[in-house]
């Protein structure tokens, strides 16, 4: 058969713009992260003089270096919004998937002479709370980080946003019967016909653990339907997007609406029980441009950086009032407690993924 290829993220029908208030009380609510162990006492606040002073260098630096691991489209509007902003410094970001963007940051740690990243948006909240505890990053300061919800910044220096929900979707010219739960990708016509994302980041891994403990033996099926694993979420939906398989278990919004967008034939589904997952940003203490660092941190935690985020209801944000953010109060969504989450259960559970999916 040949199938339609669709450029850029995956995403089917662009899921209805809800209204863009989170108020307070959902931040109390079943979508605050968890890991309050790690909240400190609000010091982003700097005085205005000292705030204007820190813009003035950021602008004599000019730029500012950003490794992120969003959605491609995500990052041309967070782009597009900072630039615009800030005329006098321009963001380079640089998109690097999963676990690799860490591994990168890691290495330019140790190396003080290579002009890398000032600036991480990783979805990997164990490392950054890691290097939190290492004194590898920077306390965000500012306007907009000084009112940024205090259960929303890790450790006093990772600010949390753009929750989301991990989603399915299916392509609606080959599966007719609509699917609406993990236990319909286990249907015998969609043998063989269905996609995942292989271990790429620990979040991908964390995703596979809940299904696996929260769905007793799904696991097992799943895996006798031959599934075939890609390497990013962007060619899992992709592939779904043009037929080359029919479903997927593995997406997230902001990647599946660049497909709808494209009128893809393929639907989104949030599952009735959904997990998710939140992106931190962080400062590099060793960052070559320190002050547009700072800039581009408070621009993140602001209500214009947080509508680049969200886009078109792709992800929630911890702030009030913001255009186009998800509202999650109407999900029945849990996040990852970063704070069970230990290196020995990740490998423990890789171990029995890789038995399931790799040994096949």
């Amino acid at each position: 058969m040949t199938h339609k290829r669709f450029s850029g993220q995956a995403t089917g029908k662009p899921m209805t713009r809800r209204a863009a208030v989170l108020a307070s009380a959902l931040i109390l609510g079943a979508a605050l992260p968890v890991g309050s162990a790690l909240a400190q006492a609000n010091s982003r606040t700097v005085p205005p003089a000292e705030w204007a002073k820190i813009q003035e260098a950021a602008r004599k630096e000019g730029k500012v270096i950003v490794y992120g691991t969003m959605g491609p489209a995500q990052h041309e509007r967070i782009l597009a919004a900072f630039n615009a902003a800030h005329p006098g410094i321009k963001m380079e970001l640089v998109r690097i998937v999963g676990s690799a963007l860490t591994a990168k940051v890691e290495q330019e740690r140790v190396q003080p002479n290579v002009a890398g990243a000032d600036f991480v948006l990783t979805a990997d909240i164990r490392w950054a709370s890691d290097a939190v505890k290492k004194g590898y990053l920077k306390t965000p300061v500012g306007p907009a980080a000084a009112a940024y919800p205090d259960a929303w910044v890790r450790g006093g220096q990772v600010a949390l946003m753009a929750h989301t929900p991990w989603v399915m979707h299916y392509n609606t010219n080959l599966v007719k019967t609509p699917i609406t739960s993990y236990q319909d990708l286990l249907r015998p016509e969609l043998a063989g016909k269905l996609g995942g994302v292989s271990l790429v980041a620990e979040v991908v891994t964390l995703f596979y653990k809940w299904l696996d403990e929260s769905n007793p033996g799904f696991l097992e099926k799943f895996a006798a339907q031959k599934v075939k694993m890609y390497p990013s979420t962007v060619g899992s939906a992709n592939s779904t997007a043009s037929g080359e398989i029919s479903a997927g278990v593995f997406s997230v919004i902001p990647v599946d609406n660049a497909l709808h967008a494209q009128k893809a034939p393929m639907k989104t589904v949030i599952p009735a029980q959904a997990y998710g997952f939140a992106y931190g940003t962080a400062i590099l203490s060793w960052a070559k441009n320190p002050n547009a660092a700072l800039v581009a941190q408070d621009f993140m935690m602001s209500v214009a950086g947080q509508t680049a985020v969200v886009g078109n209801s792709e992800a929630a944000s911890p702030l009030p009032n913001v255009p186009g953010a998800l509202d999650v109060s109407k999900i029945n969504l849990t996040l990852i407690d970063w704070d069970k989450v230990t290196a020995e259960s990740v490998k423990t559970f890789e171990t029995r993924w890789n038995t399931l999916f790799v040994a096949r």
